[in-house]
């Protein structure tokens, strides 16, 4: 079996940097990253980035910022600073674009003192073009770690409808996971139908499409309402149960090797072989990473109470 990427983005929060109360509020919905959307007002965004990119970091998140291409050189001058993780980029369609963005990012970390090649790019694909680039766009550099579809762009540059009666982008999801995990990269999506007609739903309904989303091969998905991040969060961490069963399956095939066997029976019919067994350790492995993930923003939303705590100690 392919080796896994070692991140974990089960929810990327999408907040516009023009809502001040929601960019405020990021940090408490319990997301393994915040996106901050940038408008056109880049002097605007420049005054508002450090401290937004500060506030959304508090609760442990990992922090992106989205621009546009067209005004990648201003936006990147004003985003690229500490506590930034990466760039999120619609509109990829090449490695080309892809390489622009990073002699960018390249020219700022040198200005401001940080490593180069510290900062990710996330593309995210919105055009029938950039899905028939996609593996070039997954390989297009070191900083790429993680790839999204854009599924409302991407119908509409189709020409397509969107219904939830029928999808028409399985294809190119399929392209995108194949493509991602291939590079050892992390692919995400929620999938049909809340992919092309987003929307807050009920959250049996949210937690069904998710997994399924997970059953496909997505790690993670781009999250437009903060009701989506605690769904997210659950349907792409293996649940206890399921980690319990495969330690046992773990456990039978250790002895069966130990007894000289290369495939073991087991409770419910089930043959245990090599990659029954490599797909065990995966699973754990997994939830291993997300259990240290959760314990991350555990510890830092811990720090951010102590410290209102102390301070609301100060003022009486």
């Amino acid at each position: 079996m392919l080796p896994t990427s070692t991140l974990v983005r089960r929810s990327v929060l999408r907040v516009p940097l023009a809502e001040h109360s929601a960019v405020g509020d990021a940090w408490r919905h319990n997301a393994d990253a915040i996106d901050l959307i940038l408008s056109d007002d880049v002097s605007e965004d420049c005054q508002r980035l450090p401290a937004a990119i500060g506030a959304a970091a508090k609760g442990g998140a990992e922090v992106f910022v989205e621009i546009d291409k067209r005004r990648a050189y201003a936006q990147l001058k004003a985003a690229v600073g500490p506590g930034l993780t990466g760039v999120l980029v619609p509109g990829v369609e090449t490695a080309r674009d892809v390489d622009d963005v990073a002699a960018i990012l390249n020219d700022r970390e040198q200005e401001v003192g940080l490593f180069i090649g510290d900062l990710e790019i996330l593309p995210l694909i919105g055009t029938a073009r950039g899905i028939w680039n996609v593996r070039e766009v997954v390989n297009a550099g070191q900083r790429v770690k993680c790839a999204a579809i854009d599924e409302v762009r991407l119908c509409q540059s189709l020409g397509i409808v969107a219904s939830d009666d029928f999808d028409p982008l399985s294809f190119s999801r399929g392209r995108l996971i194949v493509e991602t995990l291939a590079a050892v990269k992390l692919p995400l999506g929620i999938g049909h139908p809340l992919g092309a007609r987003p929307r807050d739903v009920a959250e049996a309904e949210l937690s069904r499409v998710a997994e399924r989303a997970r059953n496909s091969g997505f790690k993670g998905a781009l999250c437009p309402f903060p009701t989506w991040v605690p769904a997210c969060n659950a349907a792409f961490t293996p649940t206890d149960e399921q980690v319990e069963y495969y330690r046992q399956v773990r456990k039978a095939f250790a002895e069966g090797v130990a007894r000289g066997t290369a495939a073991v029976p087991f409770p419910g019919g089930r043959m245990i072989d090599v990659p029954v067994d490599e797909r065990a350790r995966l699973v754990i492995d997994w939830w291993e990473q997300c259990r240290r993930r959760d314990a991350e923003k555990a510890s830092a939303m811990t720090a951010v109470g102590h410290l209102a705590g102390a301070v609301a100690h100060e003022r009486v």
